[in-house]
């Protein structure tokens, strides 16, 4: 439960989320809807980034709007948790039994819990009067109107609109826009359209199969379904031809693998079948001929650097080349074959027609803008028509020709609104496509099928690719529209309680809303997270498309070329002159800040007195953090509550690689009803111990609790107490009597929390241990990856001792990916012993551990050369290389051993290294118990804190 953090006062309407809440089961029920499968149908029925799931959503209008004396009990079942019998009477306890219990199941997860996902239904027609008389008794007769200005893909107005809550969508991007028109508008008013829409897909199925068939050639009367792309360029040296990829695998899980051959006649292709067809020795589809995005010849072995890689893909001296072929159904025993020359001739007619047919030669020619972390304009991507080969282009441009063909039918049959919503969802079944048809998408090797083009939020170039035969397959046009009209039809199912919702759908900045003042109730926000997602840029593969489907239906929201950069709240660099004073990284978070306050300070306009701004809230990095409470603060509000909702499904490592967390943190902010005078500022120093307490009270609470939290989560659930004492007391000047930021507080609550795990979590002590070798193992303890957002990594180096900045090039103890810290292991630190007694030398500026020193600076640099011993020169060597070394009687080291044990994953390669270094002969001469490591609650020690170095 959460705790209440607010004082009542008869000045504020009192609210639900100002109180306790029951943040433990919501977290159960945004894991069992975090399946595809068990989604949302809104969440599926088209791309959009970072969507809530439905539980939490409710939880936080619902709590925003309702009185403070419903029970939780009561809103649990408002909210369709919990079985309808009413033979439950604690839900709470219920769903974290059953929850406890989901893996002893026999039958599906509904079936378990009793009771279908929440968002399959709303109350029932008696109960939603009921909650609606409750609410206007509670809002002086009328029901409470709820706002979105950052809509996003729709989740938080959908929501409310079900609950019949009169609701505004407010959107920048027209993408999301388009979808939330779909859910919100479309849908409740048009109910099912299926049939209509079936009819017209078949009539674009037809013109598109008469106009494309030649261009993908059947074999034995089968259809081709995928293709194994991939490049090729000439040798700069021997002027021989280089097939360009990565890898040769086409399905690992089955095998199969696409073989470069070297005819006279040229380059071609052979689909094998590993390992039966031949051995790795000779062939090893797992190496091809880009490493690094250096390319190597395989006639001469010269190796083509990066940069002049670079300058001939931007320069077009480059050809696709077809790899293999995947076909729909077996043809001579397998789905997978060498291509043909019918292939290739297919390949080169598709060319020519892209090049010769005016109509054809200039769709999409409109340069892209090329935002910070596109990883594709550096390989000549720099059109939107660059993003296809010929024949993904091809495909694209005929069922776009075939929509405008029947565009004016569907007008003249219909009404203007049923029209639109046919149309739109036409062009979701197309649009949805390109995600999966283009030069940006690997091949998944597990399956032999096309990856997701923005899996990672970006644009990547992609060394292969898979192309897709749009008209047969699993991701077809068939499949799609299948895919959105099942969806659109749950979602019109999901809304068709509602007679006449009262829902405004907008596009447009939310900084500058067409709302009176003081004329809303609650406003509900999942906002952008600093440069988490720079969501203009992503939305613009999809907008360029929409712009030519729907262009003419909504002129103005599709007017630009592009989706709006300037107005949207991201921290973007791409944005920033080199003329500005700062940073690009400095600079785009103060314009972040600033937008952000924008959004906050119109949100404090048309919020009446009183009103509340609840605010999702999901980002490891305390730079973001501090950037929302500037905002927040700027904008007059006041933080009065905060609730930690878990995913209960921590992240480990080589997963969670993002800036997000697994929880969300539910900020909840006030309007005041007066305005303050001028207040006195508060000394740091007077409140520093109390933003450390409460943190440690936050996360100490957390821990005993049942909640399953990270470490960073947890370190995030106690920033909202943090910043709820910091913005209270704002605002706060230091001894210079120069203003003070969150940050201060939020590092403060970071070392508070971090000092409450070392506690918790590690036994034995860190006194004697240096303080790089502690860096270390608490960066392993408290974020629990090898890659760490780099902030977050220099201010934990900061708190003891350590400039991470300064001891980087020396001891190679970090690297940079990106934005963040990747923790190294030995083998990246370490030269080999093994290598240096044969003479063959790693660069000791690259690698600067020596195993052979005598002693090390650092105790992990000779944990780390420990275990290079042991795996290269075996059990015996290391007990006489520890004994010579007298590290037996090395305390500081035995620390730095079993600090490792207790932090490192055991999939960690150091993890297994570090437990045969404890066992056997080495382990008794260590003299390390293992057994009080794995239990550190069962033993009195002495701990370590942060305030200690």
């Amino acid at each position: 439960m959460s705790e209440n953090t607010i004082d009542e006062s008869d000045e504020l309407k009192n609210l639900k989320i100002e109180g306790p809440l029951p943040t433990k089961t919501v977290g159960i029920e945004s894991v069992k809807e975090g399946n595809p499968e068990s989604m949302s149908p809104h969440r599926r029925i088209f791309k959009w980034f970072a969507r809530r799931p439905t539980a939490t959503t409710r939880l936080a209008i619902l709590a925003s709007v309702l009185p403070p004396d419903v029970s939780n009990d009561k809103l649990l079942r408002s909210m369709c948790i919990g079985p309808r019998t009413s033979g439950v009477s604690d839900i709470d306890d219920y769903v974290v039994k059953k929850y406890a219990t989901k893996d002893d199941r026999t039958g599906s997860i509904e079936d378990h819990f009793g009771y279908e996902y929440p968002h399959k239904n709303v109350p029932s027609k008696s109960e939603l009067e009921e909650l609606h008389s409750t609410l206007r008794e509670h809002w002086d007769g009328q029901l409470p109107t709820v706002l979105d200005p950052t809509a996003g893909g729709g989740t938080i107005p959908l929501e409310a609109t079900r609950y019949g809550l009169p609701t505004i969508s407010n959107e920048l991007n027209p993408v999301a826009w388009l979808l939330n028109k779909v859910i919100l508008e479309h849908a409740p008013k048009e109910g099912s359209i299926e049939s209509d829409v079936r009819t017209w897909m078949n009539e674009i199925e037809n013109i598109v199969q008469e106009r494309l068939e030649p261009f993908f050639p059947e074999k034995n009367g089968v259809e081709p379904n995928q293709y194994f792309r991939a490049y090729s360029i000439d040798c700069p040296s021997c002027g021989k031809q280089i097939p360009v990829s990565n890898r040769w695998w086409f399905n690992r899980k089955k095998g199969i693998a696409s073989r470069p051959q070297y005819e006279d006649e040229g380059l071609q292709f052979e689909i094998v079948h590993i390992p039966e067809d031949v051995s790795k020795d000779e062939f090893d589809p797992s190496e091809g001929t880009v490493s690094g995005g250096d390319i190597e010849c395989p006639h001469c072995d010269v190796v083509t650097e990066r940069e002049d890689v670079v300058s001939i893909f931007t320069n077009g001296e480059f050809s696709y080349e077809v790899c293999g072929v995947r076909y729909s159904e077996s043809v001579q025993g397998s789905q997978y074959h060498s291509p043909s020359q019918e292939d290739r001739d297919a390949l080169a007619r598709a060319a020519d027609k892209i090049e010769s047919e005016i109509d054809l030669a200039t769709l999409l020619t409109t340069d892209r803008y090329v935002g910070f972390y596109d990883r594709s304009a550096p390989y000549g991507i720099t059109q939107w028509r660059d993003l296809y080969s010929p024949r993904q282009l091809l495909s694209h441009a005929t069922y776009l020709d075939a929509f405008n063909e029947i565009k004016e039918d569907i007008l003249d049959e219909y009404s203007q609104n049923r029209a639109e919503a046919i149309l739109t969802l036409l062009s979701f079944i197309s649009i949805k496509l390109i995600e999966r048809n283009s030069r940006l998408q690997p091949i998944d090797i597990r399956r032999g099928s096309p990856s997701s083009m923005l899996g990672n939020n970006n644009f990547s170039f992609q060394w292969h690719f898979s192309e897709s035969n749009l008209m047969s397959g699993t991701y077809s046009y068939q499949s799609e529209s299948d895919n959105v009209l099942s969806n659109y039809e749950h979602i019109s199912e999901y809304v068709s309680h509602l007679e006449d919702p009262d829902t405004t759908v907008r596009c447009g900045d939310a900084s500058n809303l067409p709302i009176d003042t003081e004329s809303i109730e609650a406003i509900v926000v999942d906002p952008p997270y600093g440069d988490n997602i720079i969501y203009s840029e992503v939305a613009d593969a999809f907008y360029v498309w929409f712009r030519e489907y729907l262009g003419d239906i909504y002129p103005e929201e599709f007017s630009t070329p592009e989706t709006n950069k300037e107005d949207e709240a991201v921290e973007n660099p791409s944005l920033v002159s080199d003329t500005e004073s700062g940073s690009k990284r400095e600079v785009a978070r103060n314009k972040y800040e600033n937008r952000m306050s924008d959004i906050f300070g119109e949100a404090y306009r048309v919020l009446e007195e009183g009103g509340v701004l609840t605010i999702y809230f999901t980002d490891k990095e305390i730079a973001a953090w501090d950037s929302l409470t500037m905002s927040i603060i700027n904008s007059g509000f006041n933080i009065t509550a905060t609730h930690t909702i878990t995913s209960e499904m921590p992240q480990r490592i080589g997963v969670q690689q993002d800036a997000s967390a697994d929880s969300t943190l539910l900020l909840t902010c006030r309007k005041p009803t007066t305005q303050p005078d001028d207040r006195m500022p508060t000394l740091w120093r007077d409140i520093k111990d109390e933003t450390r307490q409460v943190a440690r009270e936050k996360a100490s609470s957390l821990l005993e609790s049942e909640h399953n939290l990270t470490k960073t989560d947890t370190i995030i659930s106690a920033f909202g107490p943090t910043l709820r004492v910091f913005t209270e007391n704002y605002p706060v000047v230091d001894d210079k009597d120069e203003l003070v930021r969150p940050r201060e507080a939020l590092r403060e609550a970071r070392t508070a929390v971090t000092e409450v795990l070392i506690q918790r979590e590690l036994a034995g002590s860190l006194d004697d241990v240096d303080s790089l070798s502690t860096w270390y193992i608490l960066s392993w303890l408290v974020y629990e990856q090898q890659s760490i957002p780099y902030d977050e990594a220099r201010q934990l180096g900061l708190g003891v001792g350590v400039q991470i900045d300064e001891v980087k090039s020396d001891t190679k103890i970090w690297s940079k990916s990106r934005d963040d810290v990747v923790l190294s292991g030995h083998q990246g630190r370490v030269q080999s012993y093994s290598e240096l007694e044969s003479g063959v030398k790693r660069r000791a500026r690259k690698y600067p551990v020596d195993p052979r020193e005598q002693s090390f600076e650092n105790r992990i640099d000779a944990v780390h050369a420990a275990l290079d011993v042991l795996s290269t020169k075996g059990s015996d060597f290391a007990w006489n290389w520890l004994k010579e070394r007298d590290l037996q009687n090395d305390s500081a080291f035995k620390s730095t051993i079993e600090g490792l044990l207790q932090v490192l994953p055991e999939q960690h390669d150091d993890y297994g290294l570090l437990k045969n270094l404890v066992s056997g002969e080495t382990g008794e001469l260590l003299e390390i118990n293992i057994a009080v490591l794995q239990s550190p609650d069962d033993v009195e020690s002495s701990r370590t804190t942060l305030d200690e170095f």
